[in-house]
Parts: C-alpha cells; sequence; structure tokens
C-alpha cells in the first residue's frame, strides 16, 4: 500500500469539489435551452438579462455567453444595457423549436 503522508505527523488531507448540481444542469446547452423557454414566455420576446440570471441562478456572465452567440447568429438584438430582444420573426404557423 502506498502511504501518501510526507511527514507522520502531518496527514493528507483530500479536498473535494462539491457540486450543488449535476454537472448537465449547468452547461450551455442546458441554460440555453432553458434561456429560450424565457423568450418563448417573454411578452414581445424582450428579456431582462439581470432576471433571467436570477431565475436561471447563473451568474451574469453565463447569460451574456448565451446572448453573444444568439447576437452573433443575428437571432437577438440588444435592446439596452441590460435588455435583449428576440427578433426573428415567424410566420404564422411556425413555432419556435430548438433541440
Amino acid at each position: 500500500m502506498l502511504d501518501l503522508n510526507l511527514d507522520d505527523d502531518v496527514p493528507v488531507v483530500k479536498k473535494t469539489l462539491k457540486v450543488k448540481r449535476p454537472r448537465f444542469d449547468a452547461s450551455l446547452v442546458y441554460l440555453t435551452r432553458k434561456f429560450m423557454d424565457l423568450v418563448k414566455r417573454a411578452p414581445d420576446g424582450v428579456l431582462d438579462l439581470n432576471d433571467v440570471a436570477t431565475a436561471l441562478g447563473v451568474q451574469k456572465r453565463r447569460v451574456y455567453d448565451i446572448t453573444s452567440v444568439l447576437d452573433g447568429i443575428d437571432l437577438i438584438q440588444k435592446r439596452s444595457k441590460n435588455h435583449i430582444q428576440w427578433v426573428v420573426k415567424l410566420s404564422q404557423g411556425q413555432i419556435l423549436t430548438y433541440r
């Protein structure tokens, strides 16, 4: 058996990372899906990013990661400092979906 103690008087302490939720729950894919759920329910597709961060339980930086990509592919636009709007116009009968 391998002894990891470098000094007999000082035991080795193993630290474990405490995860509050499963890793998938914090992934950008999961958060983007939850973000899209919020967009679908938002009046006129306008969201306050502070409210989004609170609703998703993440730092605002993670919300910016999502909005940056969606803005880059012209699905949303910035309305003000903390507000975005979904800009893709759907014709009648079309629904907003994601996989």
